[in-house]
């Protein structure tokens, strides 16, 4: 039996802070960029004539979310590194896990995440669940070539890179490196991928969004390559928003 001493609450006081540290950075990097560049986008948009105080329109919320996206990555990466520690970004790349990548094993990903999210389709069209309101907003917003780039870059490209730099990558390595058992990783990083998605007002859409989080959580463990994570998100996000664009 381990004998009782103050070494030993030291290291759990230690161990609290850093998780608290990490949980505190995580919610920063996921939610900072964002609501500062909304901000911004809000002042732009009422300066140029919007009445975004007086009336709630959806279009331009979702004109002030996809820009505060797109320039999101402006403060999200000096923060990441900072994180970090990396003085670069190839070395930020690696420490995330980035690598090269197989093809094989790329296409497997990218056909196994239409598939997924084809079932997920399925299961909703069988229990007749309703399309989430901001997929359909962005259907009406995405009216345009321009428009339609907007969403690619900001949905398709930029959130998903960013969402597994966080997760499947620094917030994943931080883990294992505290002393966190691998599938005990996977759980609390796809856990609180799940919870940061509060956007999502029912509870199948969470429930998929967590089984998919898990999945990506094992690929990330069983390839050691947070790329394939990336490229499996974008294309579910691209599915999940361009799929009632082209077939609803």
């Amino acid at each position: 039996m381990k004998q009782f001493s103050y070494d030993n609450i030291s290291y759990l006081e230690k161990s609290s802070y850093a998780c608290l540290s990490m949980l505190g950075w995580c919610f920063t990097l996921s939610f900072f960029p964002l609501t500062i560049f909304s901000f911004v986008m809000s002042v732009v948009l009422a300066i140029n004539g919007y009445n975004i105080y007086e009336e709630k329109n959806p279009q331009i919320e979702i004109m002030i979310a996809l820009g505060a996206s797109i320039l999101s990555p402006l403060l999200f990466y000096p923060l990441l590194k900072y994180v970090v520690g990396s003085r670069s970004f190839i070395g930020l790349l690696r420490y995330l896990g980035f690598k090269k990548v197989s093809l094989i094993l790329l296409l497997l990903v990218v056909i196994s995440t239409v598939l997924f999210e084809f079932l997920c389709d399925i299961s909703i069209y069988i229990y007749d669940l309703p399309i989430e309101f901001l997929t359909l907003e962005m259907k009406i917003f995405a009216n345009s070539f321009k428009n339609t780039a907007l969403v690619i870059l900001a949905c398709c490209v930029i959130a998903p890179t960013m969402e597994e730099m966080i997760f499947r990558g620094w917030l994943f390595r931080g883990l294992i490196n505290k002393g966190l058992s691998s599938m005990a990783t996977v759980g609390v990083t796809s856990i609180l991928f799940t919870l940061f998605h509060f956007q999502y007002q029912d509870a199948i859409s969470l429930i998929f969004i967590l089984l998919y989080s898990l999945l990506l959580g094992v690929l990330r463990l069983k390839t050691a390559n947070v790329s394939y994570t990336v490229i499996a998100h974008i294309t579910s996000n691209s599915y999940v928003i361009f799929a009632p664009l082209w077939f609803g």
